[in-house]
């Protein structure tokens, strides 16, 4: 017989706080097989469930949303509306932590919130509050959610809960530079983290920690070290996407100190991380970095070849938002170059890129771009008319 609901439940979620992702995997491989023979079809879920959980922490993440959808649609098959909020909320977590996919990862944390309210269940109300207020682009908005679901994890007395919101609102706080709040945040979510037991939990929140503390020259070293410990952990518990951001916190840390060398060090750390795994979402975030790491050391060719790249892969792993996102950035590195129809070219696929995905805002911000560059332009000929040579932007 398949093992009962709550204990399987609570199996899962203590092995996930202590990264034993490989033991969930084999427990739940078992689970599956035998729910499904016995048409258990919510120990069924639950399977699933810590399935795609685990595979996508190890980095698995073909098979993780796999088992995220299956899980998805047998919960709405079987009206189990509990479950099927976990569902959306752990489809989601792949969407965004193993393919970048953040506006679907968006529908389905709203998903999520507006099922678990209509059912009046506060703690899943809150956890996929916990996904929106993450996903969010705007600091306010993340800071609005995770006070809200201070309050509910309180009500509940829910320490995980809890440190996780106190996280996001000490993020929210980085975001707005307020690093006295952020690093206050940190150590109350430390401490709820602990009582909790969740040992990657705790290594994120000491990785941000020395987030904070490069912000100071007297800290930069402490905060770098704190950063190699959150690397160490997530690497020893093959937390992937832990590792890969941490490493790309590193590589953006080196780039604010201007050690060129040690920053792009870590972006092949990320590179080979991604060829590694196989994964190509991770692969084409990495082209882009590098392409901003040869654009800020002066190598606008090859920068330009490296966006070019990632803008290749995103149409390849069917990502716009981000295949947008690399041709603007190739379209900008052709502008400082004064090359003005390359740049246009550019701008312009990625314009009807944000237009098909009904996206005003950065529509209207590459629209600028566009004058801006007509401009340009018309003012570097001017110069030349009047016997000027113009300089290439810096």
């Amino acid at each position: 017989m398949p093992a009962k609901i709550d204990t399987l439940r609570h199996d899962i979620n203590e092995l996930m706080k202590k990264g034993d992702f490989n033991t969930i995997v084999d427990r739940c491989h078992v689970e599956l097989t035998m729910a499904r023979r016995e048409r258990q079809h919510q120990v069924e879920i639950i399977a699933l469930l810590g399935l795609a959980d685990a595979q996508c922490s190890l980095g698995h993440f073909d098979y993780a949303r796999d088992y995220a959808n299956q899980s998805v649609e047998l919960s709405q098959k079987i009206h189990a509306v509990g479950l099927h909020v976990d569902a959306l909320n752990v489809r989601a977590r792949v969407l965004r932590e193993g393919y970048f996919q953040t506006g679907e990862a968006y529908q389905d944390y709203t998903d999520a919130v507006n099922f678990a309210y209509e059912a009046g269940d506060m703690r899943r109300y809150g956890q996929s509050l916990m996904g929106l207020g993450e996903i969010s682009s705007n600091a306010s908005e993340s800071n609005k959610h995770a006070w809200k679901i201070i309050d509910i994890a309180r009500d509940l007395n829910d320490k995980h809960l809890e440190a996780r919101a106190v996280l996001m609102l000490a993020n929210s706080f980085v975001r707005k530079n307020d690093y006295d709040k952020a690093s206050d945040g940190l150590l109350v979510a430390l401490e709820l983290a602990k009582a909790s037991g969740d040992r990657l939990l705790e290594s994120v929140i000491i990785g941000q920690q020395g987030l904070v503390l490069i912000q100071n020259p007297e800290t930069f070293q402490k905060g770098l070290e704190q950063q190699l410990t959150a690397l160490e952990v997530a690497r020893g518990m093959e937390a992937i996407f832990h590792e890969f951001m941490r490493i790309y916190t590193l590589a953006m840390s080196m780039l604010s100190k201007q050690d060129m060398a040690e920053a792009r060090n870590y972006f092949d750390q990320m590179l080979a991380l991604s060829q590694d795994v196989s994964h190509q979402p991770y692969e084409m975030y990495t082209l882009g970095m590098l392409g901003h790491w040869q654009e800020v050391n002066g190598k606008p060719d090859i920068a330009i070849s490296y966006y070019s790249q990632a803008a290749d892969l995103a149409r390849i792993v069917k990502n716009p938002p981000y295949e947008a996102r690399f041709l603007y950035a190739v379209g900008s590195v052709h502008l400082s170059q004064w090359d003005f129809e390359a740049a246009r070219d550019n701008y312009n696929k990625a314009k009807a890129i944000y237009q098909s995905l009904d996206d005003g805002r950065n529509a209207t911000r590459i629209t600028a771009s566009i004058v801006y560059s007509y401009l340009l332009a018309f003012a570097s000929q001017i110069m030349k008319l009047v016997g000027m040579s113009p300089n290439k932007p810096e």
